[in-house]
């Protein structure tokens, strides 16, 4: 089964990236080019901005690091290959360049994006991306755009101006582009159907491990192509461009984060605290030493996915589970250094999609089993409660009691009457606890010292219950403790239990609790093996899906027995 959903997972991402490659491929006619030269513009004699290209520029070759850092007015220029069939009313251009932008294509202006001005306080931001259809070539066999150019509001420097001009049919240059934002809208509604499918499964149930990281990581999957998708789709002016970059990276940082937590949380895999340490000083140094931000998310997601796969090779159960995701992660990590920067730019979210979809329709059909175990478990935990109930009413037991009552009646009335009252209490208690789920675990140690009060007083001898807790802030499945005291009293026998006392420690490691009692051990050779042990394992797996586990057995004179619990995430 792991195979075939690990081959299903892997063709429906190869075949939603091929897709996008496809549809975001340059359109036949189209090129692209970036600027070959670049030169500061000089002012007029009255501080006005020239026109019109004027002549002798001190242009030198383009770099695009250096003009990443230029703010005051110069002048860009792009020489192009003049189409043989001069077509004018067949072309257009895109320019994309952060700046306010004054345009002339050979000699003679465009329409202009934004204003161009000498200080910030003049320069009126245009777009960063535009499009303009173009007047007829030039006889001259060569085309030639010179831009007039401003970036006052450039607060983030980039590592690179990233600025070129895609020139072709206008029919491409308007589309180009909206097809492939297609698929990743088709990608991002699955995914949140698939979100909202695993809302709805998981409302009303029981905390399974992960789910919140698992749900964070979704949020993150539905932002990531809202981001990607509103320069291509919407546009914004040139100072926008940094916030947008700065939300891209601080998503790719979360996803980094949580995918590996998720996965550490969901299939139990102990991370260490020095190995979590390091894994963030990792991410920490990637955003604050490399240079580029293609590079630093790519680094970041490779970072992440390599620890996941990683996780996903430690741990031991749900094979069928754990092949799929390490398929898809292991693509994913693959991907990275082929791709690079070129998938970050549409297949990262698509492969997020995937995985996320994935992921969430896994954990709600986990959620589903989980349903139909829990319903198995609480049928036996019922019938168990109601063999505990009888057998802590039987017959014979309350014909002891009473006996005892009898003659404490005539000999001590003073402890006939505690006798009565700790009797109407413990029943007081257990009609409570038949009703709940889950309660305090004060009130848990309420039910067991009043147990032992009534054994005490029918003995004449105090049976002793010591607490060791630091924390006591832990709500139990009711009866697990007292079930405990039960067998103690049953196996080991009252007089053993009064001479040595119940004693137990709780205490709380990272995410677990962890309760140990110890108590008289007694000879009962099937001890451990009853009616009590059974009805404390399906309530702590009732109550904990797949976060307890406990166990007990001989400890010299005494008899021990571990609950250890993890918290709900």
């Amino acid at each position: 089964m792991q195979i075939s959903r690990s081959l299903t997972a892997l063709a429906v991402l190869l075949g939603a990236v091929s897709v996008w490659l496809v549809l975001a491929s340059p359109p036949p006619g189209t090129s692209y080019a970036q600027a070959l030269e670049m030169a500061p513009a000089s002012m007029a004699v009255d501080g006005t901005l020239p026109g019109r290209p004027p002549d002798g520029l001190d242009w030198r070759p383009l770099d695009q690091r250096e003009l990443a850092g230029w703010r005051d007015p110069y002048w860009l220029r792009w020489r192009l290959p003049a189409p043989v069939a001069h077509d004018a009313a067949d072309r257009a251009m895109r320019l994309s360049l952060r700046a306010a932008s004054q345009l002339f294509w050979n000699g003679q202006p465009l329409p202009g994006n934004g204003q161009v001005g000498r200080t910030a306080d003049e320069e009126q931001p245009g777009r960063i991306d535009i499009v303009r259809v173009l007047p007829p070539s030039s006889p001259t066999g060569t085309d030639e755009l010179v831009v007039l150019a401003s970036s006052h509001h450039q607060w983030f420097r980039p590592r690179s101006a990233d600025a070129f001009i895609a020139v072709g049919p206008v029919e491409s240059i308007y589309g180009h582009g909206l097809g492939a934002w297609l698929i990743a809208a088709l990608a991002t509604g699955a995914l949140g159907a698939a979100c909202l499918y695993f809302l709805a499964v998981r409302r009303g149930r029981p905390r399974v491990p992960g789910a919140r990281l698992l749900l964070g990581l979704g949020v993150i999957g539905l932002a990531l192509p809202a981001v990607e998708a509103w320069r291509p789709l919407l546009g914004y002016t040139y100072p926008w461009h940094g916030p947008r970059l700065l939300a891209l990276q601080l998503l790719h940082l979360a996803a980094a984060v949580l995918l590996p937590a998720y996965i550490a949380r969901r299939f139990c895999v102990a991370v260490s605290t020095a190995a979590r340490v390091a894994f963030l000083a990792a991410l920490v140094a990637v955003l604050a030493f490399l240079p580029g931000f293609d590079n630093r998310g790519a680094a970041l997601l490779l970072l992440s996915l390599l620890a996941s796969a990683w996780l996903l090779l430690r741990a031991r159960d749900e094979q069928e589970e754990r092949w799929p995701i390490l398929t898809l992660v292991l693509a994913g990590a693959l991907a990275l250094p082929i791709a690079g920067g070129a998938f970050l730019d549409g297949p990262y979210f698509l492969f997020l999609a995937v995985l996320m979809g994935f992921l969430l329709l896994r954990h709600a059909a986990q959620l589903r089993a989980l349903d139909r175990h829990n319903a198995l478990l609480r049928e036996e935990r019922a019938r168990l409660s109601l063999q505990l109930l009888q057998r802590g009413i039987q017959p014979h037991w309350l014909m002891n009691t009473l006996t005892c009552l009898q003659e404490l009646i005539e000999q001590a009335p003073m402890r006939a009457s505690r006798l009565v009252e700790s009797l109407a209490e413990q029943f007081e208690h257990l009609r409570e606890s038949s009703t709940r789920q889950s309660v305090p675990l004060e009130d848990e140690l309420a039910l067991c010292r009043n147990h032992l009060d009534i054994v005490g007083l029918a003995l004449d001898r105090n049976i002793g219950f010591e607490i060791d807790a630091d924390h006591t802030g832990l709500c139990l499945p009711p009866g697990v403790l007292h079930a405990k005291v039960e067998n103690a009293l049953t196996h080991a026998g009252a007089v053993a239990c009064a001479e040595q006392p119940f004693h137990l420690r709780v205490r709380r490691e990272d995410d677990r609790w962890i309760l140990d009692l110890r108590a008289a051990r007694g000879c009962a050779p099937h001890r451990g093996q009853g009616t009590g042990t059974r009805y404390i394992e399906a309530s702590l797996a009732a109550a904990y899906p797949r976060g307890w586990r406990f166990v007990q057995g001989a400890d010299g004179a005494g008899w021990c027995s571990r609950m250890e619990l993890t918290c709900a995430s």
